[in-house]
């Protein structure tokens, strides 16, 4: 069985020492002060600049303890905006699904995906001026903003309107 102290507990007796001296310290220039302020004025700058020093490098040695964090109601980020209308319902059984002609917007979906998934080997600029087009020809379903797909909604391709 080996006999070897955790990092942060080999670490916490030196620090305690150093806090100890820290406040002796302390003490000893308060009475100093007292008594001669000239002396304690010319001793004070170095050894307070020593301890910040052994301070700074204390802190920056011990461990961030990240293998103790567990989940604290770390709910994530907020949720984005979201629309206040109703999705529509589902389709019910014997309802003819749309024609092949038509798209029925799924969620994730966005004109340019839809544009891009009909036309794979399109330039970027083609897909642009075609994701226009879709947006002219459903403006009535869209609505203003061409970003603003909802799922279920059925776009019908540019020029089949």
């Amino acid at each position: 069985m080996s006999d070897t102290v955790p990092f942060d507990e080999a670490l916490r007796t030196p620090l305690l020492w150093c806090l100890a001296a820290w406040a002796a310290w302390w003490a000893v220039a308060g009475a100093v002060a007292v008594v001669d302020r000239r002396w304690a004025a010319r001793i004070a700058p170095p050894l307070l600049r020593s301890l910040l020093t052994a301070g700074v490098v204390a802190t920056a040695v011990a461990p961030a303890r990240a293998d103790e964090i567990t989940a604290l109601d770390l709910d994530g980020l907020p949720l984005p905006q979201r629309p206040t209308h109703a999705p529509p319902p589902p389709q019910p059984a014997g309802v003819p699904t749309p024609a092949p002609e038509t798209h029925l917007v799924a969620p994730g979906d966005c004109l340019w995906s839809i544009v891009r998934d009909r036309s794979p080997d399109a330039e970027d600029a083609e897909i642009a001026a075609a994701v226009a087009a879709w947006h002219a020809a459903n403006r009535a379903v869209i609505g203003p903003n061409p970003d603003l797909i909802q799922p279920g909604q059925r776009l019908v391709p540019p020029g089949e309107s």
